[in-house]
């Protein structure tokens, strides 16, 4: 199969996986944000933060290192897969040691009992490390499709089962859990590992100097990503936690739908043309202005839609949530495209200049957001300095890439870029002209108005393409 069948299959049954789940995710979401307060979906959500931290001590960057090796014998996959239990069962009961520490910092019982529950989730998804990396080395994307569907479909029930009788915060819990089990199950069974009483280093030390940079990149990038959630819960409260990240995930949404279809694939597929570096930038071009001719479009709909969105999938207590939501969907397209920007580091075996170029993004981002804490007291703020400091990392980690990784330079994006931006202009203007003209008062009826403006808009970009024959989306699925 060619690297261009390979990639096409991939992204397909990666799109089926990702779009099935998002469907069934938004839904129960629906459900849950009006049988669960505020301040519970707050808790929830700092014990995620937190145990993602413990996670990436467990992960050790292992998947993406087994991925890229080829050279791994049978038996140098179960003593990794030895070790990460070892190294499992450390972390969690370390996780679990600390959620006394955490409930008290914070200032909250439930975290304690919450906290704990989740350990047994940092230790499930230590021992799924090795049998995950083999199915998508592997590139088993339709079986991955399969499995996630049917499995969140049997944990999300289950959660609006939980809500309904009353389990409150206990109920946020059941699905990653449940979910979690279930996909170790599926995926020892289809890639069966055993346990090395040898204990033996090599195979550890082989991906060492792969797998460290990533680790480490993963460490920087933690802070990057959650130091804004740590400092809400710890300065503000729960529930301007809990709305800070419903309007965080429900912008996050989207792009995780582009993102997370298309990365999982690059590596995998790209990492053919770690040789080639040019060619890999040619293509990765054509993949910006692909997510581009998306994202951009995107962003100006949900920001125009921002209450209208709020209302129909949360209802109206989590009003509180549009602001941030405005502010953070300016940062969509640059957050698309960069998401990928992993991938192509992986692919072309420079972690250490990814791990590099995450302390510069993790330095940035901090310094915004102690300035935002310290002088403005306000979801609103944390959520602007986000924007702003994902702008400077986007810029300095291209000008990177393009140079260190590509041997080439930024033009060569900006060019990709010009039509998003123009449709983004479009999109704008006639957004601004309805509601200045046609004012709508009920939601439904104005988000359907939105969404017809959006599609015309987007016509009036596609007749112009077509007219002076420069369709760079068309060009990307033909070529």
């Amino acid at each position: 199969m060619s690297l261009k069948s390979k990639l096409v299959t991939g992204v397909f049954w990666s799109a089926v996986e990702k779009y099935s789940s998002t469907a069934v995710a938004l839904i129960v979401s629906a459900v849950l944000a009006r049988l669960v307060s505020p301040e519970e979906f707050g808790i929830v959500s700092l014990a995620s933060v937190m145990i993602a931290f413990f996670s990436i001590c467990t992960s050790m960057g292992i998947v993406p290192a087994i991925i890229q090796r080829n050279d791994l014998t049978s038996k140098n996959l179960d003593s990794i897969f030895t070790y990460t239990i070892i190294l499992g069962a450390i972390v969690a009961l370390l996780f679990f040691s600390c959620s006394w520490c955490i409930s008290s910092f914070y200032n909250n019982v439930q975290l304690i009992y919450v906290c704990q529950l989740l350990s047994l989730n940092l230790f499930l998804s230590s021992i799924n490390l090795v049998p995950n990396a083999l199915m998508l080395k592997n590139q088993r994307f339709k079986l991955i499709a399969i499995r996630t569907l049917v499995i969140q479909i049997v944990g999300c029930s289950l959660a609006i089962w939980a809500a309904y009788t009353g389990w409150g915060v206990y109920a946020l819990l059941i699905s990653p859990l449940l979910s979690l089990l279930l996909m170790l199950v599926f995926n020892l069974y289809n890639y069966p590992r055993a346990i090395d009483w040898t204990f033996d280093k090599e195979p550890l030390k082989r991906i060492f100097s792969y797998s460290a940079y990533q680790f480490l990149f993963e460490m920087v990038n933690y802070f990057s990503r959650n130091l804004d959630k740590l400092i809400i819960g710890r300065s503000l409260n729960m529930s301007a936690l809990g709305y800070y990240d419903k309007s965080y995930r429900l912008m996050l949404m989207p792009l995780q739908q582009i993102t997370s279809v298309i990365s999982p694939v690059l590596q995998p597929v790209l990492s053919s043309l770690q040789e080639q570096k040019r060619e890999m930038g040619e293509k990765y071009n054509k993949l910006i202005a692909f997510i581009g001719h998306i994202s951009f479009p995107l962003a100006v709909f949900l920001y125009f839609s921002a209450f209208e969105l709020i209302n129909i999938v949360f209802g109206n207590n989590w009003n509180p949530s549009v602001p941030a939501f405005k502010i953070l969907a300016l940062s969509l397209p640059l957050q698309m495209i960069l998401s990928t920007s992993g991938s192509i580091f992986q692919a072309s075996n420079t972690t250490n200049l990814m791990f590099f170029v995450g302390i510069r993004n993790t330095i940035s981002t901090v310094s915004c957001l102690i300035i935002a804490v310290s002088f403005f007291s306000s979801i609103e703020a944390v959520a602007w300095s986000w924007v702003i400091s994902l702008t400077i990392n986007f810029i300095m980690s291209y000008h990177t890439m393009y140079h260190k990784v590509f041997e080439s330079n930024l033009k060569s994006m900006v060019f990709h870029l010009r039509m998003p931006l123009l449709s983004a202009i479009i999109m704008i203007s006639l957004l601004l002209l309805q509601e200045s003209l046609l004012p709508v008062d009920n939601i439904y009826l104005s988000f359907a108005v939105k969404c017809l403006v959006a599609m015309i808009s987007m016509a009036i970009l596609l007749f112009a393409l077509m007219r002076f024959k420069v369709i760079d989306i068309i060009k990307f699925l033909r070529s």
